[in-house]
């Protein structure tokens, strides 16, 4: 489905499932294979009735800026603060919470922790700003075809121990899902955020 047929029908999804190499190398590895396992996921979800999640585009401002020697216009693009994370949307079947997703793709099992060329301090700040206004946020990291899932509780924790960055281990394995769903990490981010013996806040 091109962008504009997307953009047409933004509740319709290609239901064609990707299956590529793993990539192999930093410099390969852009995690454009995982976005589009998300965004797959995210069709399987939204044909459920169980989220709608939509790929957030970081904000940016073009100016024409006119060269100081020739004189002509020089196309420039800025990337503004960006208050969103990878994914955002409402989880359905949670009584339409937000829902907001951070997408890390590695050829390492180690992620920089709140430095350049992994996880920021500016995206740890984003997940925790959400999560303290009551949204459901997490982090799916896929490393080695696998993909594990950190809460905003998770990344606290290693902030708090100084951590330099997070290891892949130490997250909670997202299986396989069936059809669309590649990755089914809604009922595992429900029972990390919501266990039974704890009273949702909203």
């Amino acid at each position: 489905m091109n962008d504009a047929t997307r953009a047409l029908n933004p509740t319709l999804f290609a239901v064609e499932r990707v299956d590529e190499p793993a990539e192999r190398t930093n410099r390969s590895n852009t995690g454009k294979l995982f976005e589009r396992e998300l965004e797959q996921t995210a069709g399987g979800y939204v044909n459920r009735r169980i989220a709608t999640l939509r790929k957030v585009d970081p904000p940016v401002a073009i100016i024409w800026p006119r060269d100081k020697i020739t004189g002509k216009p020089t196309q420039r693009v800025i990337f503004k603060q960006n208050p969103w994370l990878d994914f955002a949307g409402c989880w359905i079947a949670r009584n339409g919470r937000m829902l907001l997703v951070e997408a890390k793709s590695t050829s390492s099992h180690r992620l920089p922790f709140k430095r350049h060329g992994g996880l920021t301090e500016e995206q740890v700040a984003t997940i925790r700003t959400w999560r303290l206004s009551l949204a459901a946020v997490c982090v799916l990291w896929r490393w080695n075809d696998q993909v594990t899932l950190w809460t905003p509780e998770m990344l606290g924790e290693a902030e708090a121990r100084g951590d330099k960055s997070l290891l892949f281990e130490a997250g909670i394995p997202v299986p396989r899902g069936e059809g669309n769903v590649i990755w089914n990490f809604l009922p595992v981010l429900e029972t990390a955020l919501f266990p039974a013996n704890k009273v949702d806040a909203c």
